[in-house]
């Protein structure tokens, strides 16, 4: 299980978050403004849950705790 850092505005130390959080989080959303915009049966065929870990990434600015 991969485990994750980033920081909130206001927090001075970076928050842990764990792979299956962010699954239980911030998939349900993803996908479902992935099926607006793009279609299911194409984010269905063509999309997995590492395109979402990647955007989530992006947006938190986070890296990954090795």
């Amino acid at each position: 299980m991969r485990v994750y850092k980033y920081n909130e505005y206001e927090d001075r130390e970076p928050t842990l978050i764990t792979e299956q959080q962010i699954k239980s989080e911030y998939w349900p959303d993803w996908y479902e403004r992935m099926c607006k915009k793009f279609g299911k049966s194409e984010v269905d065929t063509k999309f997995t849950f590492e395109d979402c870990l990647q955007d989530w990434i992006i947006l938190n600015w986070a890296w990954e705790v090795k």
